[in-house]
């Protein structure tokens, strides 16, 4: 595809950056191409350490700085910074140097090579990294994206769902403002999750040390992401254990139904007893999942997804029933406490096989 004319709106969300805010400005004005109609919106949440002031002190005629009074959080201001603009794409990245303006120009010449919804500059694709991070924080890092990728169906093929370094296209972000509720530090999920973009490029870049200011990583951030994701998700790991509570009980009712009725199901022929509790356990739990849990994501015929989560809760199955079937006749356990060890080792599999296989994110 031709390379096409590019307006792009450079949104900075600020907070006490009053010390990086004069140098990101000045490399963002190097470093975007000659040929790009730009502007950049600096939106400060009233900083205590002025930065809004210094931001007023460098305006020019494409720089514009918003100062809200009342309200705090990256999120909402990238979103405000957005509905602000007025170019075609907005490019969003922090404004504590730690991403590097000079990846500007990679990721608006992938807009206009490949006019995707959504560029977004990753720290994890071939070409990219980190620089000055302790292996904790890497182990965060990738453990905050594995999360996500296994909550939101959205970001599985992404590298990098966590990155704050993006550009996406103002439009489909205004079309859908109505389902944005931006919380925390991580919007770029909350576009990917709710605006739907149909396409998604990546490219490589370095993360680079903050030279000044404070890191603003803390456990407060981390509670904010994964109530975020669990928000993204509509609660459903929840959803799925109150169905596995309940799938439970029907399993264990059920089994102790058959020994009142035919003690020799869940003695001599406890395989047999089992495995008949286990099959109607899954089909329940196939019901509330789909009424409840995966409401939004059904696609196809019924009976189709039923064949298809018998299939893929057949790891679990198998775990479950080899668990129960080892303990009673291994151990000579309690038929009922053998049943009740094995669903708990098979709820893991249970939860991964159902939400990466059976229903997946509904296309639109």
């Amino acid at each position: 595809m031709s390379r096409q004319t590019m307006s792009v709106a450079i949104v900075i969300p600020t907070y006490n950056e009053v010390e990086n805010i004069g140098i990101l400005l000045g490399e963002i004005k190097k470093n975007v191409p000659t040929d790009v109609d730009y502007e950049i919106v600096v939106v400060d949440d009233n900083s205590p350490d002025g930065t809004w002031k210094k931001a007023v002190e460098l305006l020019e005629n494409n720089i514009f700085v918003v100062r809200r009074i009342g309200l705090k959080g990256l999120s909402t201001a990238v979103i405000d910074g957005i509905i602000f603009s007025s170019k075609d794409y907005a490019l969003v990245l922090d404004a504590d140097l730690q991403h590097p303006p000079e990846y500007i120009k990679d990721m608006i010449s992938e807009a206009q090579k490949t006019n995707v919804d959504v560029v977004i500059g990753s720290r994890y694709t071939k070409g990219g990294g980190v620089a000055g991070w302790s292996k904790t924080r890497l182990l965060i890092s990738k453990t905050a994206t594995l999360i996500a990728k296994l909550f939101l169906p959205s970001v599985r093929r992404i590298s990098d769902p966590m990155s704050g370094f993006f550009m996406v296209k103002r439009r489909i972000v205004l079309e859908n403002l109505s389902k944005l509720n931006p919380y925390g530090f991580k919007i770029l999920l909350e576009i990917l999750e709710r605006c739907n973009p149909k396409t998604v490029s990546e490219v490589p870049y370095i993360f680079r040390p903050r030279i000044y200011g404070k890191s603003k990583l803390g456990a407060k951030t981390i509670i904010q992401y994964i109530l975020h994701v669990m928000k993204l998700s509509g609660w459903r790991p929840f959803k799925f254990v109150l169905v596995g509570l309940a799938g439970m009980v029907v399993n264990l009712g059920v089994l102790q139904l058959i020994g009142f009725l035919s003690p020799l199901l869940i003695n001599q022929l406890f395989a047999v007893g089992s495995a008949i509790s286990i099959e109607i356990s899954v089909v329940f739990n196939f019901v509330l999942h789909e009424v409840w849990t995966f409401r939004d994501r059904r696609s196809g015929k019924a009976m189709a997804r039923l064949a298809l989560f018998h299939v893929s809760s057949a790891p679990s199955v198998i775990v479950q029933y080899l668990s129960a079937v080892s303990m009673k006749y291994g151990l000579s356990m309690n038929p009922i406490i053998a049943q009740l060890i094995g669903i708990l080792i098979g709820f893991p599999f249970n939860y991964i096989f159902s939400e990466l296989g059976i229903w997946k994110r509904k296309s639109v």
